[in-house]
Order: C-alpha cells, then sequence, then structure tokens
C-alpha cells in the first residue's frame, strides 16, 4: 500500500539574517515550492532551436499570525521587516522525516532570497492571516 507524505510535516525554513539559522515560518497553513526557467526558442530551417535560462525557484506561502512566536518561528513581523528593508534572505526546504521514506521522496532546496510579496488578512470571525512570496536570487542548493 502507498504511504503518501503529510503537508503538516513540511516546514519552509528561513533565516532573516542571512545565515544558515533556520527557523521555521509560524502556523504555516500551506505552501508552494515552485521551481522556473526561462526559455527563448527560435524556428529555423534547422529545425526549432530552444536554450534554457538559470533556474529560479519561489515559495509561495499561507501561515496564521502567532500572538507569541517562539524563538524557533519566524513571523509576520520578521518578515514584513526583511521586505520593508531589502532584506536577502536564506530559505531551505526540505523532505520532511519520514519513517520507511525511499530515496525517490527525498528533496532539498536551498537559495537566498528576497520577500516579493507580504499579505496581512483579518476578518472579523477569523483569525489574523498572512501569505507572501519568497523570491530566489544566485544559485539554488538541491544538494543536502
Amino acid at each position: 500500500m502507498a504511504q503518501q507524505i503529510l503537508g503538516s510535516l513540511q516546514n519552509i525554513e528561513v533565516d532573516v539574517t542571512g545565515g544558515s539559522s533556520y527557523k521555521n515560518l509560524v502556523c504555516l497553513s500551506s505552501s508552494s515550492v515552485n521551481t522556473t526557467l526561462d526559455t527563448a526558442t527560435d524556428q529555423t530551417n534547422c529545425g526549432v532551436l530552444t536554450s534554457v535560462g538559470e533556474p529560479a525557484v519561489s515559495v509561495d506561502f499561507d501561515a496564521v499570525c502567532e500572538v507569541a512566536p517562539t524563538v524557533s518561528q519566524i513571523s509576520y513581523e520578521d518578515l514584513l521587516a526583511a521586505s520593508i528593508n531589502k532584506t536577502l534572505v536564506s530559505v531551505r526546504v526540505q523532505s520532511p522525516t519520514v519513517t520507511g521514506a525511499s530515496v525517490g521522496t527525498v528533496y532539498y532546496h536551498q537559495f537566498s532570497a528576497y520577500v516579493t510579496s507580504l499579505t496581512l488578512t483579518q476578518a472579523t470571525a477569523d483569525f489574523i492571516k498572512f501569505s507572501g512570496s519568497l523570491s530566489s536570487t544566485g544559485t539554488i542548493d538541491i544538494t543536502a
């Protein structure tokens, strides 16, 4: 029987100082990791020629604000400061530890990024939430 990995086990880790002291994004409710490569295509008498640019990674996330984030959590306030100050942050997304996981389930993304969007949402009968995007710059490390 197939065993899936629950999304609740996945963390987005950020170091707002740009170093390697990663902290988990507070109260993460959903996220997506998007890898893209720009392409250029030319139609020629030799056929279609395609060139591929450098890879880029973006992480989109949704989270809930925490009244008292722990020292091991990255909060809305931390990301807001990094965004306003145009601070280069370090980001890491890696496969969670799951008993019985095979090599095919192992993944790792580590890169420098900017907080390129951040939205704070409040509704009368709901928790205060925030969402945002982290966009890579430079080299992307995929080897743990």
